[in-house]
């Protein structure tokens, strides 16, 4: 190999150093860029970090801001439960107080109730039995009059049967008296004006002599008159009420009245005879 020149020599020291410096010039660079990427990344990084720290923050106060909303809204609930809690105890405390009302005022209703069917089955009772005792009265009373009007009656009917009596026996003594008296009247063919009245006697005298025996106090022949000589019929009814019209008839015949029925005339037969 040929041997190199001084200029050949500084060449090549020059490119050389060139190189070396190209060389370090491409390391300064190259650390320059380094640097400078690292600086980046380290910029980066603290971006990083720091948009990390800003989004961790925002984070934070968000979940504070969450968990203070949770906690307001979990108080307020709670709050909202106590006071449902209060107000369903208050609720149920009225509700209570009203069931203890109600039982309290139907015991009521029923023991006033109870009192006032007492009261009522009492004053029944004592009206029933002021009515058995008015009844018992009534009755006792009713007996007392019927006992009373049974002895007046009676005392009554035996003084009319004490007067008939008297009256029959009065009646008797004085149809004794009169038959005595006519007795002593009566003459061997005389016939007496009394005896006369009987249609029998009288129509047999008026058939056989006109004298001056002749009851002339008849007005009329008993064969002629209907009513001296007609049958008298038993009258319908019960004998008290037959008796009843001969006592109104009696009573009217005393005033001036005449006799207009067949039965009438046979009781002023019975009047006068």
């Amino acid at each position: 190999m040929a041997k190199k020149t001084g200029s050949a020599n500084n060449r090549s020291a020059a490119a050389k150093k060139a190189a070396a410096t190209r060389k370090k010039n491409a390391a300064a660079k190259a650390k320059a860029e380094a640097e400078k990427a690292a600086a980046a990344k380290k910029a980066a990084t603290a971006k990083k970090a720091a948009a990390t720290r800003k989004k961790n923050a925002a984070a934070k106060k968000k979940a504070e801001a969450a968990a203070a909303a949770k906690k307001a809204a979990a108080a307020k609930k709670a709050a909202a439960t106590r006071a449902a809690n209060a107000a369903a105890k208050k609720k149920a405390e009225a509700a209570t107080k009203a069931a203890t009302t109600r039982a309290r005022k139907k015991a009521e209703k029923v023991a006033a109730e109870k009192a006032a069917a007492a009261k009522k089955a009492a004053t029944a009772k004592k009206a029933a039995a002021t009515r058995d005792k008015k009844k018992a009265a009534a009755a006792e009373a009713e007996k007392a009059a019927k006992r009373k009007a049974a002895a007046k009656k009676a005392a009554a009917t035996r003084a009319r049967k004490k007067a008939e009596a008297e009256a029959a026996e009065a009646a008797k003594v004085a149809a004794a008296a009169a038959a005595a008296a006519l007795d002593s009247k009566r003459r061997p063919g005389l016939i007496l004006s009394v005896d006369q009245l009987d249609s029998s006697v009288s129509n047999k005298m008026r058939k056989k002599v006109s004298t001056s025996t002749e009851a002339h106090h008849i007005n009329a022949r008993g064969d002629a008159s209907k009513v001296m000589s007609k049958g008298v019929k038993s009258s319908r009814g019960a004998k008290s009420t037959a008796d009843k019209r001969k006592k109104a008839f009696h009573k009217r015949w005393l005033e001036g009245a005449n006799a207009q029925t067949v039965e009438e005339f046979s009781w002023v037969r019975e009047f006068t005879s």
